[in-house]
């Protein structure tokens, strides 16, 4: 993204709301009929999909990585959100925007839309999701899917950086082998985990120094005001990826984020068949039918 455009984000972002979620849990629907969806990228570049679900995406998905809702590992219904990568090139995600625009075949925030920031990082209140890995995946054990947060910085003199906040449990608890074959809940705030920063924030280069660029999310705050900086929210994203020598197969679901207190819940699943629908409907009609001879 130019700095330019960048720009145009920040206008008008002190009159964000700080209520922008109510606490609830949204159902989000696969494009696709069982068993789901699947995009793939064999190219270097990252490329996403808009698979016709507001704000979410497919994203920055190359190197033969694949990602969608489907019904390999069903986690409260009938889905969750699926991803394999193939090699260590491989990459795939599913990313949150308020705003996304397709930027060159990926997604990033609308950069003119001054809304496009969800709230501050110092707002954020709620941060949790559920992972899977399957035991098939060659990749080192420690390996699972990750949760990222996309971070805009703005400095005092209105200078700007973008890049993520990355929870990983390898920098948290070790490397240690992670469960396989089963759900996992990590949240973020309960644990107080540390997320590490890409180095396009500019607080520091993880491959220099992972150490320098890995706090809490309170840490984090108190990092960008020394530096008269205010870190901004405009993307929740999981994914697999990148480096990540072997092949990997696991999921996601029940992604929660939210600000000062306020959260949804994001459940994965499965479209159902046009004849469950129908099905499911021709029910919903003999209820009512049945309700109105009772009453008669």
């Amino acid at each position: 993204m130019q700095k330019t455009l960048k720009l145009g984000i920040t206008l008008g972002i002190a009159s964000l709301s700080a209520a922008l979620f109510a606490q609830a849990t949204v159902t989000v629907y696969s494009k696709n009929p069982a068993p789901g969806d699947l995009f793939t990228n064999s190219d270097t570049t990252n490329q996403g999909y808009d698979f016709t679900r507001p704000n979410w995406r497919y994203n920055n998905t190359r190197g033969s990585g694949q990602v969608g809702i489907r019904n390999n590992y069903p986690r409260n219904g009938n889905g969750s959100v699926y991803f394999h990568t193939p090699s260590g090139s491989g990459k795939a995600d599913i990313e949150y925007f308020v705003d996304p625009v397709n930027a060159g075949g990926n997604f990033i925030p609308n950069p003119f839309n001054p809304n496009s920031a969800m709230g501050t990082l110092q707002q954020l209140s709620h941060l949790s999701y559920e992972w899977y890995r399957d035991s098939s995946s060659t990749v080192n054990s420690w390996l699972h899917p990750v949760l990222r947060l996309g971070i805009l910085r703005v400095n005092s003199d209105n200078s700007v950086a973008t890049g993520y906040l990355t929870f990983e449990r390898a920098y948290n608890q070790g490397t240690n082998p992670v469960p396989t074959n089963q759900w996992v809940a990590d949240d973020i705030f309960v644990s107080n985990y540390k997320l590490w920063a890409t180095a396009s924030l500019g607080f520091g280069d993880p491959n220099d120094n992972i150490n320098n660029v890995l706090k809490t999310i309170s840490e984090w705050v108190n990092a960008a005001n020394a530096a008269n900086a205010t870190l901004y929210v405009i993307s929740v994203n999981a994914g697999v990826g990148s480096g990540w020598n072997g092949q990997f197969t696991g999921a996601v679901d029940n992604i929660r984020f939210g600000f000062n207190g306020q959260y949804t819940t994001y459940n994965f699943e499965v479209v159902p068949e046009p004849a469950s629908l129908i099905a499911l409907s021709s029910g919903m009609m003999s209820l009512l039918a049945l309700r109105r001879r009772r009453r008669a």
